[in-house]
């Protein structure tokens, strides 16, 4: 995968290369509400879109995003809100 882009409330993050089978750790905090998305570029140059699920401003937890070799993706959130 080449240039990967998350994006949530906020802010962005990213990376320019992760290889097959490799994982991305990034800690990051939600300042406000909205939807996450995910943009790659996969081998071929083909640039692919995901909208993931909204957060809300105080989320916390963890969140897994799995690309499989066919180039879906899965959004795993594991998140509270302690309002």
């Amino acid at each position: 995968m080449h240039v990967m882009e998350f994006d949530y409330p906020s802010a962005s993050f990213g990376a320019n290369l992760l290889a097959t089978g490799s994982k991305f750790n990034y800690r990051f905090k939600i300042q406000g509400s909205g939807p996450l998305s995910l943009q790659y570029e996969d081998g071929s140059g083909h640039t692919h879109t995901s909208e993931g699920p909204k957060v809300e401003l105080g989320d916390q937890g963890s969140l897994l995003v799995n690309i499989d070799p066919r180039g879906a993706v899965t959004w795993n959130p594991a998140l509270t809100n302690p309002k």
